[in-house]
């Protein structure tokens, strides 16, 4: 009984280390607040992301890249509270300070939250806010943001990004990251995932089996979302 109790821990927490970065196939639509709204040469406010079919409110926060409206890519979601967003902003943010990613992502959730009943103007102003909080000062200004963010905090609040999952091959050509505070629950696993976790508890059960009968002991022109 130890032996089944100690292969199901095992299986849990295997299962929980991996729970919070799912992969799967994103689509983006809904652009401009789902009203089209732009600068002038960008959608600016909410986007819809489409991910492994449930739709999610999302806010561009990656004017770096490039993601054409209506595109379908294969994506990661990964929770702000995930260690491995580190290596995902360095590879979407390079010129950026590690140490400067916390006051910069709370400063684009407190963006993501006061976007909600904006009108355009706003919207549009929120937008380069937030862009400005990775991309190059002299081309958006996030400072007014980041000082609110300074000032009151919003944390994490189960917010993470969503993006692309070839960023583990470099940040050439990559698709834009995008804030999503997903409802609860949170996305499911892919089937990848969870096929992967089955295969464990399978091959656990497998390799177990034998030795109790043995007795021995053993145990993610055109208009586009910048």
């Amino acid at each position: 009984m130890r032996k089944i109790i100690s292969i199901s821990t095992l299986l849990i927490a295997a299962m929980a280390a991996h729970a919070g970065v799912i992969d799967g196939s994103v689509t983006l639509s809904g652009l401009g607040s789902g009203q089209g709204w732009n600068d002038g040469s960008y959608y600016t406010g909410y986007v819809t992301l489409t991910f492994n079919g449930t739709a999610y409110t999302g806010l561009c926060i990656d004017a770096l890249h490039e993601a054409e409206p209506g595109a379908t890519w294969q994506a990661i979601y990964v929770p702000l509270t995930d260690p491995s967003i580190d290596s995902v902003l360095a590879t979407y943010f390079p010129a950026i300070a590690p140490a400067d990613y916390t006051l910069l992502l709370e400063a684009d959730v407190l963006g993501y939250l006061d976007m909600a009943g904006a009108s355009e103007a706003t919207t549009i102003d929120l937008q380069h806010e937030v862009w400005g909080q990775f991309d190059d000062p002299s081309v958006y200004s996030g400072a007014a943001l980041a000082a609110a963010a300074v000032a009151n905090p919003p944390g994490f609040s189960g917010f993470g990004l969503v993006i692309d999952a070839n960023y583990v091959n470099g940040g050439t050509g990559l698709e834009q990251a995008f804030l999503i505070d997903p409802p609860s629950p949170a996305p499911e696993p892919s089937s990848t995932v969870l096929i992967g976790m089955g295969l464990i508890g399978l091959g656990l059960t497998r390799w177990v089996k034998p030795s109790r009968l043995l007795g021995n002991r053993r145990n993610a022109g055109t208009q586009q979302s910048s």
